[in-house]
C-alpha cells in the first residue's frame, strides 16, 4: 500500500547525506534529542549493534534503532536532532526500515509511542500506523511523569 508520503521520501532522499554513527555519537545525540524519557547509554547502543536481529539506519542528525524477528519488525527508537526536525529524516528512516524488513520477509511492524507524542503520533498515523493496544504508564519521564503507550502496527 502506498501512502502520500512516497514524494517526500524521494524529495529527502535527494538532499540527504548518510553518515555512519558510533554509540558514544548515537548516546550523545540521544541526550540531544530532548527526549523525555532516560537516553540510552553508549553501551546499550553497543550490545545493539553486537546484535543480529537489530538494524540501525542513520542519516546527518538522525538515526532509527529496529528489530526484525520472523514476520515481525519493531522500531525501537527514532531520534532526530530538534534542530532538524519536520525536515524528512524520521520519515526516510522509517522508509528505509520498512523497506529492509519486508526483504527480510517481515509483514508487519509495530512500535510504541507516547500518547503525548503529539508529532510523533501524527507522522506514524500519516505513515498508516494504527493503534493495536496500549501499556498503562509505560513512560516514565525525567521529570517523574508518566504516560501511557500506544502500541502501533502496520502491515508492510
Amino acid at each position: 500500500m502506498l501512502y502520500k508520503t512516497s514524494r517526500r521520501i524521494s524529495q529527502y532522499r535527494q538532499r540527504t547525506k548518510f553518515v555512519k554513527m558510533t554509540p558514544f555519537e548515537m548516546s550523545k545525540l540521544h541526550l540531544l534529542s530532548g527526549s523525555l524519557t532516560r537516553p540510552w547509554s553508549e553501551s546499550e547502543y553497543k550490545n545493539l549493534l553486537a546484535t543480529d536481529t537489530i538494524r540501525f539506519f542513520y542519516v546527518e542528525n538522525a538515526f532509527l534503532v529496529g528489530r526484525l524477528v520472523g514476520s515481525d519488525a519493531e522500531i525501537l527508537n527514532v531520534i532526530v536532532h530538534p534542530k532538524y526536525r519536520r525536515l524528512g529524516k524520521a520519515r526516510y528512516l522509517i522508509g528505509k526500515f520498512e523497506a529492509e524488513a519486508k526483504s527480510v520477509g517481515s509483514s508487519r511492524c509495530f512500535l510504541e509511542v507516547a500518547e503525548s507524542n503529539n508529532s510523533a503520533n501524527t507522522l506514524y498515523n500519516d505513515l498508516g500506523y494504527f493503534k493495536v493496544g496500549q501499556r498503562k504508564n509505560y513512560y516514565e519521564f525525567v521529570d517523574g511523569r508518566k504516560d501511557n503507550a500506544s502500541i502501533l502496527a502496520k502491515e508492510i
